[in-house]
């Protein structure tokens, strides 16, 4: 429609250029006629092509004023539309920037608490080292008691050797002992029986052999001492009973009338 317009508008153009050459004509040829058919029908016909072509143009232009402002109305949905959406964004990045200071402050806090068992870590490394180094001084220690103890064990199983060999020698001296006093006291069944017959046969000088004998005897007596069951053993006179040449208390510790048993 714009192009009717346009052709309309040219031919109007035409007829007022035919118009005005017309004229410059008509000076020189003051004859000359204008040819109305030429100019009414250029002029006439230019101005129905612009009219009906503008007219056509209105009603495009309003078509698209139309689309436009329909255009434009849904732009402007959409910008509400998106205002909505970018109100509700902020409201969100809102949220997330108080998240992300609550999760700012909470990073600080852990930090702290990271810190604080970096510390305490460091402290009970340093309690690890030292517990480490008590227990190797311990063990340093544990291994010097264990030689210790495998010496006195040695040490131990020396004297306990020593004793088997000192009980075996006690035993050896007890028997030994245990025959002498056998011995002895078969010996002194002989002298008890030599007596027994010695004082039959001599009846008659028995208050004079009796004294004699009796006085000899304490002096005997009186005259042996053992210092020990030691010595008394050595003498071959263990055990002694009471009334025996060389009888002591200090022999005889039970008070049984008899010592070195």
């Amino acid at each position: 429609m714009i192009f009717i317009a346009l052709l309309g508008f040219l031919a109007i153009i035409f007829s007022i250029l035919y118009i005005i050459v017309h004229f410059i004509k008509k000076i020189k040829d003051k004859q000359r006629v204008l040819s109305k058919k030429v100019f009414y029908t250029a002029l006439l016909g230019g101005f129905s092509l612009f009219i009906v072509g503008a007219a056509f143009a209105d009603t495009d232009e309003l078509a698209q004023i139309n689309e436009l402002e329909k255009q434009n109305q849904s732009l402007s949905d959409e910008n509400d539309t998106l205002k909505l959406e970018n109100k509700e964004l902020k409201s969100k990045v809102t949220d997330y920037e108080n998240e992300k200071e609550e999760l700012e402050t909470k990073g600080i806090e852990f930090e702290k608490k990271i810190e604080s068992l970096e510390e305490k870590k460091k402290s009970l490394e340093d309690e690890k080292n030292t517990l480490e180094e008590k227990v190797d001084e311990l063990n340093n220690k544990n291994a010097d008691l264990d030689n210790k103890v495998a010496k006195l064990t040695e040490t131990n199983t020396n004297l306990d050797e020593k004793v088997d060999k000192l009980t075996q020698t006690n035993t050896d001296l007890n028997n030994k002992v245990a025959n002498l006093e056998t011995e002895l006291k078969s010996a002194n069944s002989k002298v008890a029986s030599v007596e027994a017959s010695t004082q039959t046969t001599s009846q008659s000088t028995s208050n004079n052999s009796t004294k004699s004998s009796a006085s000899s005897s304490g002096n005997t007596s009186s005259n042996v001492y053992y210092k020990n069951c030691t010595a008394a053993r050595e003498a071959g006179a263990a055990p002694v009973h009471r009334g025996d040449p060389g009888y002591g208390p200090h022999l005889d510790r039970d008070g049984d009338g008899i010592g070195c048993e």
